[in-house]
């Protein structure tokens, strides 16, 4: 008998457990319900993450990119931007690219900010121009391992698609702060 009350507490502990540190989704919010089902499948596929999760002072969190490529491409994204525990706003992600590429595929994105000074600077929003090469089939992806670069690292997790590239790129980040009520 008591061994498997210890094994029920165990075993609700660890399904009760916040997915990112502490914060939770605003159940009411589709997009951060989308980011929460996102980070799961982050800590689950990519259990090197978890120690940006646990360390970083914020992310930001986009559960669905969208990229199209054929010599000339792009990406849209959108997400949501918590610091310590809490939502503090929203996120837009823009990308163009140019160069050797050709293919469609979907992907999820975190941005971990390693300290307050990094994320203020991501709130800013600044354009980052960069270079990447890639190769990404259906769920399999090929990515750097992440690192902090200037206080921020970049995770990507493919969804589904198929595409090579070779590029130059320009990308955008928005951010709009989250209105008191």
């Amino acid at each position: 008998m008591m061994q498997r009350s210890v094994v029920g507490l165990a075993a609700l502990l660890l399904t009760g457990l916040p997915v990112s540190a502490d914060w939770e989704a605003d159940t009411g919010d589709k997009v951060q319900v989308k980011a929460e089902q996102a980070i799961a499948d982050f800590r689950e596929r990519l259990p090197r993450t978890e120690q940006y999760f646990e360390q970083a002072y914020g992310f930001a969190i986009f559960p669905s990119v969208t990229r199209v490529g054929f010599g000339f491409g792009g990406a849209y994204g959108k997400g949501v931007v918590v610091e310590t525990d809490r939502t503090v706003g929203t996120t837009k992600y823009w990308q163009f690219t140019s160069g050797i590429q050709a293919g469609a595929r979907n992907f999820s994105m975190i941005i971990f900010f390693k300290d307050k000074a990094a994320l203020e600077y991501y709130q800013s929003g600044d354009i980052q121009f960069m270079g990447q090469a890639g190769l990404a089939f259906a769920r399999a992806g090929v990515a750097g391992t992440p690192a902090y670069n200037e206080g921020v690292a970049v995770v990507t997790m493919t969804r589904l698609g198929l595409m090579g590239e070779f590029t130059v790129s320009g990308a955008k980040f928005t951010y709009r702060p989250l209105v008191a009520d």
